[in-house]
């Protein structure tokens, strides 16, 4: 389902790297969205001249996302030029938090080692995983740290880069406490940077 961004609209950016921040809609064109500050300074990180990046808000029926380039401009404002596939609401969501995880999955023809690059209580993406096949059930292991916990997925969703979605099955008791304290964690140090994580479709 297509979902429209209108003027004031509240949003959450999060750079291709991890950086977050609130905003507010300033104005919408035909190929491009201002992006005005929300009670603090809306700027780059770093001095950055551009960065990739995903834009997300609530709707009445779920969070919708759209990704592409951002860039500053000279009255303070920041212009996403969206890339990709149109606006998208998902109705099922989780917290997202960037993660850099040893991950072990099996699947029908082997045995993958790779990391993860976000995580949710619904899921994580993986990269590189490019053989594992989409729809393919498999069994993880994740290291969270202080623990390994281990359970059931399902491929759900690809990228051509070799990332691969894995939606959690049946997340419950040990494993759902573990998944629970690490996304708090990893929030309230994203929070202490600045920004909050969005929330997230199933699978990352």
């Amino acid at each position: 389902m297509e979902a429209l961004l209108e003027r004031d609209q509240p949003v959450e950016i999060v750079l291709d790297g991890g950086w977050q921040v609130s905003a507010r809609v300033a104005a919408v064109g035909p190929d491009f969205v201002d992006l005005g500050p929300a009670g603090r300074p809306l700027m780059l990180p770093g001095q950055l001249l551009w960065c990739g990046a995903t834009v997300s808000w609530r709707t009445r029926i779920g969070v919708a996302h759209r990704h592409g380039v951002l860039v500053p401009r000279d009255d303070g404002r920041l212009r996403l030029t969206p890339v990709g596939d149109p606006l998208r609401v998902q109705r099922r969501r989780f917290v997202r938090v960037p993660a850099d995880l040893s991950t072990a999955v099996i699947a029908s023809d082997g045995r993958v080692v790779t990391r993860t690059q976000d995580l949710s209580l619904g899921g994580m993406l993986l990269a590189p995983a490019d053989t594992l096949a989409l729809d393919e059930r498999v069994r993880f292991a994740l290291d969270l740290g202080a623990l390994t916990i281990s359970g059931d997925g399902l491929v759900v969703r690809g990228t051509t880069e070799g990332a691969r979605a894995v939606q959690f099955s049946d997340v419950q008791g040990r494993v759902e406490r573990a998944l629970s304290r690490y996304v708090a964690r990893r929030q309230r140090e994203l929070i202490a940077r600045g920004g909050a994580p969005p929330d997230a479709p199933d699978g990352g």
